[in-house]
């Protein structure tokens, strides 16, 4: 490791880890990375009323799957106010701070801001210039003991030896006290690199109302943690000829802040939905049906007795057709029930026609003769049966599909079949037959709410 780049990321326990958050802390990641640094993981957790240990965990957790490893720490900055104490009380010792007693006598200590232009070189943005005269003196430990924000981050970061901070723009009007902080107390100033904000497609600054916003619900989505990677790494940064799928170790090769941008970044769920897609595509099928299962056994399905290669093999059908493992589920979750619910569209399309109870008894005949329920014979019996009563395929497929997995679409019908088995294959097609009615033209089944 490289003891020249340090950097940290240093998240308040108030919520779960937020997606702008976590953007920052891959990019300290990256750069700590890219130049055989340290990264170093801060916990700021002095404001008593809003930080929580559910935040705190659940906030290590997001870090842990998104596969960013920290080189020190957690540090808790509420475990050190002995140390803001003694700082906070030196600089009252050299006449740069001061006691501040409110009406109930309660003392605080309040920084005096000298008039004067503060510059720095944003290693983003470039120049930046504060009049500092319009800064008023402020509060750096309050009389309940805890440090300010600004007065903490300072200490701790002049303290841990951080060479390089990288944080959200919204923290430029932070700096100038910080750096005022710094001088008072002769500390080396470090290079500080603040991030554009990332927008929400409408434009306006990413919020719950634009959907998911935290990196757990993202995770609980079924995202790939490597895809949502890839996708906050290039919220903002480019590396360069136009690349879009990254490898982590191509992202730590490439990474330097010359190439983040200065604007707004904003947020595509449709790109980070093709990116998820393209990463489940690339993985292989066994090791997807392993993350697969993790995450169905945590759903509100009830996976029942069923063996690894079955599993792998409902992934391996399904595998060009979804982007995260909640959109497997919705998709799949036809085999994990013993009652199934009709979309009432598909219905009205394929089922609720004249002829097709007659046509799915034919198909439950040919079927239930069959002894091995596998794709060939399920596709060898179907066809021949097509030929018998002389239809095209598609007219008996359809309303077949219907039956047994209540939708219009699905993965291929023998596959879907021999996956379902043939218990249940015909004990749908036998209560299809039985709700629907040859009566009239105007034939109907139990739906919506009809099920199977």
């Amino acid at each position: 490791m490289n003891s020249n780049v340090k950097v940290r990321f240093a998240p308040s326990p108030t919520g779960y880890l937020h997606i702008g958050g976590a953007r920052t802390a891959l990019f300290n990641w990256l750069f700590a990375r890219h130049n055989k640094g340290i990264f170093l993981l801060r916990i700021e957790d002095t404001d008593q009323q809003r930080s929580t240990e559910e935040a705190t965990q659940a906030i290590l957790d997001s870090i842990k799957w998104l596969g960013l490893d920290w080189d020190e720490g957690p540090y808790f900055q509420s475990q050190r106010l002995s140390v803001y104490k003694e700082y906070a009380e030196k600089l009252v010792a050299q006449g740069s701070a001061f006691y501040d007693t409110d009406a109930e006598g309660r003392k605080a200590i309040r920084f005096k801001m000298q008039e004067g232009v503060t510059r720095f070189d944003d290693l983003i943005h470039g120049p930046i210039t504060f009049d500092t005269a319009l800064i008023e003196d402020f509060v750096i430990l309050k009389a309940d003991g805890f440090p300010t924000y600004n007065f903490a981050c300072v200490v701790d970061d002049a303290d841990m030896g951080i060479t390089h901070i990288i944080r959200g723009d919204d923290h430029i009007s932070n700096t100038p006290k910080q750096i005022a902080l710094y001088k008072a107390f002769g500390f080396k100033i470090p290079e500080f690199a603040h991030i554009p904000m990332i927008l929400g497609e409408d434009g306006s600054r990413l919020s719950k109302r634009h959907g998911a916003t935290s990196v757990t619900e993202y995770r609980d989505k079924g995202y790939l943690p490597h895809a949502l990677v890839n996708f906050l790494a290039l919220l903002g940064w480019s590396p360069g000829n136009d690349l879009e799928i990254l490898s982590i170790q191509e992202m730590i090769d490439k990474f330097t802040l010359k190439r983040v941008n200065k604007t707004s970044a904003q947020f595509n769920n449709t790109k980070l939905d093709w990116m998820t897609g393209q990463y489940i595509k690339n993985t292989p099928v066994r090791q997807l049906a392993t993350e697969v299962k993790r995450f169905f056994e945590k759903s509100d399905i009830t996976m029942g007795e069923i063996s690894s290669e079955w599993l792998t093999n409902l992934v391996e059908l399904y595998h060009e057709r979804f982007k995260t493992f909640q959109d497997l589920l919705n998709q799949t979750r036809f085999f994990f029930t013993d009652t199934i619910e009709y979309d009432q569209v598909a219905v009205d399309k394929f089922l609720n026609k004249e002829g097709i109870a007659g046509l799915l008894k034919e198909v439950y005949s040919a079927l239930s003769l069959l002894k091995d329920f596998d794709k060939k014979n399920l596709e060898e019996s179907l066809r021949a049966l097509t030929v018998k009563i002389g239809i095209g395929f598609s007219k008996l497929a359809q309303p077949l599909r219907v039956a047994i997995t209540g939708k219009s679409v699905s993965a291929g019908i023998f596959e879907t079949m021999e996956l379902l088995g043939k218990e249940k294959t015909l004990k749908r097609l036998s209560c299809t037959v039985n709700n629907l009615s040859e009566k009239s033209n105007a034939v109907k089944i139990n739906a919506p709410g009809g099920t199977c």
